[in-house]
């Protein structure tokens, strides 16, 4: 059974607050590109829109914008926002829209096996069957470049109804010095596995003795280091081990729920974790001081897509934990309030930084009324209680259900306090909040969206 599905249309879409701030915002036919794919779990659902929805949208969309600008927003959703599905299927779209050539762009975007199987499986919804154009075909075949006989053996086996093998068969991939064997040995069926916990386990080995290897080689990459915490525990792991392996994590595409995930999972080892995402994301730090606002309206507390565990307060938060470790000088603020009484409510958060910020999320958000949030109102009340006048930018985190805005309370272009001020939008719904005199809106929720903020004022 193909875990991309042709039509996803299964979770309840609720009442759009922000439904009409396309009057207040306006936005060119790339930037509303951005808002649909920057923050989207392809082929799933959220909180406002069905995955019909969503991606009849970013076709539609696709028909507006120049074939090289999806590309350069496929290579954005990749390497920036850290997305694997959504960046394939733009290269599918613009290739089929546009005719133009994808070949370099797929070769570099799939720089795992396992995505040249999803692009598979994608033609397959798309077209029902797996023909594909000569773009794709180079492109999928130039990809194998980057693939040594390690991940080779990683990815050889899939639970979809391709594999790798029918991949290399279907593209034809010309055989590198350090792939050579390795793809000799997947097509006649002799590559031995490569070394990870899972094949360690699915042939008999000891799952303690097995976690205690690789620590010791090193062998266990950051992602099933934070995913197998528990299961380390479980295995009757010493602490000393465990917080090793905790030490050994270091990645760049892990994003801030990684962490957040991994914490949920081994509460007892949170200050290593959090040592540990500070070391992944405070390489380098935002000067200056910074208002971050994070959204808690009642939206907030959906889940971010109809397969996941995670709701979008969540995201948000596990992004403001990276933040504090960014931002030089941090003041944090929870927002939103009652929407029939059309009024904000704002507090300065003064616990701790990093993944301590869970500790208490949920009683504060239940607390701040579960409405909206009313951006004009919050921008007022910075300044009427003396934290704007000692701030460089203001930050906002949120779905973009602006009450304020909704009623045409917009903030005006001579009012702004700040250097500079960013909207962080980490839903797909098709309208922000871009009213009055807001520096960007930045769609996502990767830690690269700080840094796209400093690259910005430099």
């Amino acid at each position: 059974m193909s875990k991309f599905n042709t039509r996803k249309t299964g979770f309840d879409s609720g009442i759009i607050a922000g439904k009409l701030t396309d009057k207040a915002g306006k936005y060119t036919d790339y930037e509303l590109l951005r808002r649909v794919t920057l923050a989207n779990m392809l082929f799933e659902s959220d909180y406002y829109q069905s995955a019909d929805e969503i991606m009849k949208q970013m076709e539609d969309l696709c028909y507006k914008v120049e074939g090289e600008k999806i590309i350069e927003l496929a290579m954005e959703c990749r390497f920036e926002q850290k997305l694997r599905h959504t960046p394939l299927w733009l290269l599918i779209l613009a290739n089929e829209i546009h005719e133009v050539s994808v070949k370099e762009a797929l070769a570099k975007i799939a720089n795992r096996p396992d995505m040249t199987i999803d692009v598979l499986q994608m033609l397959k919804v798309r077209n029902g069957s797996y023909k594909m154009s000569k773009s794709i075909k180079k492109g999928l075949a130039k990809a194998f470049d980057n693939y040594d006989e390690y991940q080779i053996a990683k990815y050889r086996k899939s639970n979809m109804e391709v594999s790798l093998v029918d991949v290399v068969n279907l593209v034809h991939p010309k055989p590198t010095a350090k792939n050579e064997l390795a793809l000799k040995g997947l097509v006649e069926d002799t590559l031995k596995p490569a070394n990870t916990w899972e094949t360690a386990l699915s042939q008999g080995a000891d799952k303690k003795e097995t976690f205690e290897r690789m620590i010791s080689e090193k062998s266990l990459g950051s992602l099933a280091i934070l995913r197998n915490l528990r299961n380390m525990t479980e295995a009757g792991l010493s602490r000393n081990n465990i917080r090793t392996a905790i030490s050994q994590v270091n990645s760049y595409w892990l994003t801030p729920l990684n962490f957040l995930s991994a914490q949920r999972n081994a509460p007892d080892y949170t200050a290593a974790i959090d040592e540990a995402m500070e070391n992944c994301f405070a390489q380098e730090k935002i000067k200056g001081t910074t208002i971050l606002a994070i959204d808690v309206s009642g939206s907030m507390g959906r889940v971010t897509s109809s397969n996941s565990k995670f709701s979008r307060m969540d995201l948000a938060f596990a992004m403001a934990a990276a933040g504090s470790y960014i931002f030089e000088d941090l003041i944090l603020v929870f927002t939103a309030g009652s929407d029939a009484e059309r009024k904000g409510k704002h507090i300065i958060w003064n616990g701790s930084k990093g993944l301590g910020l869970f500790t208490n999320y949920g009683k504060i958000a239940l607390e701040m009324g579960g409405g909206g949030i009313f951006t004009y109102q919050l921008c007022e009340w910075l300044k009427d209680n003396g934290y704007a006048k000692d701030a460089e930018r203001l930050v906002v985190i949120s779905d973009s259900q602006d009450i304020d805005a909704h009623y045409g309370l917009v903030r005006k272009p001579d009012t702004s306090p700040y250097t500079s001020s960013y909207i962080i939008d980490i839903s797909t719904h098709t309208h922000g909040i871009k009213t009055g005199n807001w520096t960007a809106e930045i769609n996502g929720w990767s830690d690269k969206v700080f840094h796209y903020i400093k690259a910005l004022e430099n």
